[in-house]
């Protein structure tokens, strides 16, 4: 009994190692997978934010092209307003469109037919900063000069995120003046990006500490958000562009490889369930055979007749201490030997060789049986 407990201890330890060990590594895998789905759904949003730059870049390059179209219009059969005002009706990311000299006094203006004139509420002129900054930028490089974004107040009580466009007039190399163009950051985001996008997530233009200036799309709420934010960067103005998806809480199996290889760590840790079930019901059957034959031993050692047994060669394989007694060998002398057996008399030796010959040829001795006579080690 005092070695059972500990041998029991060692053996609960190995099974509950090997089970904390299961525990742990599908643990580890499910966690692995989750965060490869994280990784996947953070690259993607970031291949989405670099494509919305670069589609912004290419429509606001598109538009500069367009605007270029106005620096003769004066010249043209069509006067400059009506040419301006055919190009409102196909950009609806602009607002207002202004023919400005070269020392930035209004010449002419259009406003977009989509909508009430931006600056009717607040007038023209707390916007001249803008439109100075712009068109210096423009000016110094001698192309398209952008300017910060600047809040409008409409007269409904709402307002727009507005930023200028300056693009200066050249003729035959000399500056006569500046096409100032006013987007709608809003309508930026509506018409210069692709729809699928705007279907599944939130964009919007930010400030460089977070501040929201135009938003646009429908992004379902969920439990986990993952944000994406790339810089767009204008001759004079810097903005970021931020897309945020929204995601349910991440289920316990990220995806089907995880749940079958959970699936096959739940069966191996079932396999082991039963092997251990088994193993405790050979461990019970060894058990009682144990102790079946210490208890049968226990009665041969007991006896005062002498037993032994042979095997098929005549090998003495069993003795019991009565029959070493008896004839005065060990049983460690007597295990394995053949015949003659040491404790027969030699005289006999011929007799009692036949006899194991019959018997090992199975031939039953005679009923009445035969009488042996066994000759003691010492008086040998």
């Amino acid at each position: 009994m005092r070695w059972i407990a500990p041998r029991l201890l060692s053996r609960w330890a190995l099974w509950i190692s090997l089970v904390v060990l299961l525990v742990c590594m599908v643990g580890t895998l499910v966690w692995l997978a989750g965060r490869y789905e994280v990784s996947q759904v953070e690259n993607r949003m970031a291949e989405d934010a670099s494509d919305a730059v670069s589609d912004i870049r290419n429509g606001l390059t598109r538009n500069v092209q367009s605007l270029q179209a106005l620096q003769f219009a004066g010249q043209a059969s069509l006067p400059w307003e009506q040419e301006a005002a055919t190009l409102l009706r196909e950009h609806r990311e602009w607002l207002r469109l202004e023919w400005r000299d070269v020392q930035l006094q209004l010449k002419s203006e259009v406003d977009t037919p989509f909508r009430a004139p931006v600056f009717g509420h607040m007038g023209t002129m707390f916007q001249m900063p803008e439109v100075v900054q712009a068109c210096s930028v423009a000016q110094r490089q001698s192309g398209p000069g952008y300017s910060a974004s600047t809040y409008v107040p409409q007269a409904n009580g709402q307002g727009l995120e507005v930023m200028n466009l300056c693009l200066p007039v050249l003729n035959n190399g000399e500056l006569v003046g500046f096409t100032v163009a006013t987007y709608a950051l809003n309508e930026i985001l509506i018409n210069f990006l692709n729809a699928q996008l705007l279907r599944s997530q939130e964009v919007s233009f930010t400030e460089a500490d977070g501040t929201r200036l135009a938003m646009h799309g429908a992004a379902q709420r969920g439990a986990r958000v993952f944000t994406a934010k790339q810089l767009l960067t204008l001759p004079g103005n810097t903005m970021v562009l931020r897309i945020d998806s929204w995601r349910a809480a991440p289920d316990v199996f990220p995806n089907i490889l995880t749940a079958l290889v959970t699936m096959m760590a739940i069966g191996l840790a079932s396999v082991m369930g039963l092997l251990a079930r088994d193993m405790r019901r050979r461990q019970r059957v060894e058990s009682d055979l144990a102790d079946a034959l210490a208890f049968r031993k226990a009665m041969e050692d007991s006896l005062v007749t002498g037993l032994r047994a042979r095997d098929s060669q005549g090998r003495i394989t069993y003795i019991n201490p009565a029959f070493c007694e008896m004839v005065g060998f060990t049983a460690k002398e007597l295990l394995g030997h053949g015949i003659p057996a040491p404790y027969w008399p030699p005289e006999m030796v011929d007799e009692y060789g036949k006899r194991q010959a019959l018997r090992l040829a199975g031939n039953a001795p005679p009923r009445e049986g035969v009488e042996s006579v066994f000759m003691h080690k010492r008086a040998g």
